[in-house]
This record gives C-alpha cells, sequence and structure tokens, in this order.
C-alpha cells in the first residue's frame, strides 16, 4: 500500500469503505480471477486495476479511487501476482510514485512552483548530441579553411 498521504486519505474516507462493500456484493465475495479460471476462492483484497497513484491530480487519484470500474476483488494470491505481474513495487516504481507525490504537493502548496521538464527519450538525445558533434566538426573545418 502506497504511502502517499493523498491515497491514505482516500482510503480512509466513508466512500471507499462503501465502494468496497459493493464490490464484495457485486462479486459475492469471491476472487475474480479465481473465477475466471474456475475455481472458487473467498476474495479478499479491493484491487484498484489502474493504480490510484499514477493519477497526476489529487482530483485524478479520486477519480481512481471511487470508480466500481477500476476494481477488483481479489484473493491475497491473486492480488500478490498481480502486483508481481505490474511490477508496481520494483525501487524504480517507487521512486516513480514518491516524486509523482512530491510534485503534487508542491502544485498544491506553491504557487510558483513549476513541474520539472520530462527528461527526453534516450533516442532523441543522442540524436541531438550528434548533430552537435556534427556542428562542431563543421565549424571547426570552416575555422581551418578560413585560417589557411
Amino acid at each position: 500500500m502506497s504511502r502517499d498521504p493523498n491515497y491514505q486519505r482516500l482510503l480512509n474516507d466513508k466512500r471507499w469503505k462503501l465502494l468496497r462493500a459493493a464490490v464484495f456484493r457485486r462479486t459475492n465475495g469471491l476472487c475474480e480471477m479465481c473465477l475466471k479460471e474456475g475455481f472458487i476462492t473467498p476474495g479478499v483484497d479491493v484491487h484498484h486495476i489502474k493504480p490510484v497513484e499514477t493519477g497526476r491530480t489529487v482530483q485524478e487519484m479520486e477519480r481512481l479511487a471511487y470508480n466500481p470500474n477500476n476494481c477488483q476483488l481479489l484473493c491475497v494470491a491473486c492480488h500478490i501476482k498481480v502486483h508481481q505481474d505490474m511490477r508496481t513495487h520494483t525501487k524504480e516504481k517507487v521512486k516513480e510514485n514518491k516524486a509523482r507525490a512530491r510534485q503534487r504537493f508542491m502544485e498544491l502548496n506553491d504557487p510558483n512552483y513549476q513541474p520539472p521538464e520530462k527528461p527526453k527519450p534516450y533516442g532523441q538525445q543522442a540524436d541531438e548530441y550528434l548533430k552537435n558533434l556534427e556542428e562542431r566538426a563543421r565549424l571547426e573545418t570552416q575555422q581551418n579553411v578560413n585560417n589557411s
């Protein structure tokens, strides 16, 4: 579970408790993944299909948290498997989630905050690097011709 205070607030809200109960009723308390495989297993965890932490604003996080179509009831084993398959608990993902939480905090609390520029894709960086090298080589060649 996320340590993001906004996420924690959403899950402690009465709306979440009502939605969670509705998901249990919708599935008769059974794991939805196991049912698809033909097994009957009690569901324990209500899982957000699209992670709430991916919301860039608090409003977007609320929309993801309280959307019944974004929730599924899972047994413990299936919930663990889903997160392993999503790779949501890798060091990189945890770092990304913390960065998003930090950015949301700054956007809400600092009126002068400007979000950092997104890094360019590696291929684009390499293309720009090559262009700079070519330009430098062209300028050096031109200076050598002018000096001769």
